[in-house]
């Protein structure tokens, strides 16, 4: 065991991330990219992804110690809006926050937009949604602020 954490140690192993029971996946999507299983009776348990080695070992030496582990599982806030690319984005701004509706936005997506992508080709904004393991597609858009409404509503 290696480095202490207000009177906790994180367990040394031979893994490729150098923590018991984390697992370094470099092709993972998304900026987490470890993975934190353990074996409790007899089976292996998934208890989540983290962005570095040491937050899923603190995890797991805090789950172990009987600790508290909110800071380290909650999601990190989503990225602040993009401007409004253009007069008609801004009004659908507007327009969502009349409805009382937040767009919701996400740092994996070239439009600053959950589910919103843009397509270089059409030049418009293409709004996906997952439905079970399936992508629905639910239309293209003029402005990305548009497609996010929609996806709003």
């Amino acid at each position: 065991s290696n480095s202490g954490y207000k009177g906790l140690t994180l367990t040394a192993s031979s893994s490729n991330s150098g923590y018991k029971g984390v697992t370094f996946y470099p092709k993972e999507r998304g900026s987490k990219k470890y993975r934190l299983s353990v074996t409790s009776g007899g089976k292996c348990v998934f208890l989540g992804m983290f962005a570095t080695a040491e937050q899923a070992a603190l995890f797991y030496a805090r789950r172990e110690a009987g600790r508290d582990t909110s800071d380290l599982t909650a999601p990190p806030p989503p990225p602040p809006p993009p401007e409004p690319s253009s007069a008609a984005g801004a009004e659908a701004v507007r327009q969502a926050e009349r409805e009382g509706l937040t767009l919701v936005t996400s740092s994996n997506s070239n439009s600053g937009y959950r589910g919103v992508t843009f397509k270089q080709g059409s030049k418009k904004y293409e709004l996906k949604v997952r439905v079970g393991d399936k992508m629905a597609f639910l239309g293209c858009f003029a402005t990305a602020e548009e497609a996010a409404l929609f996806y709003a509503r």
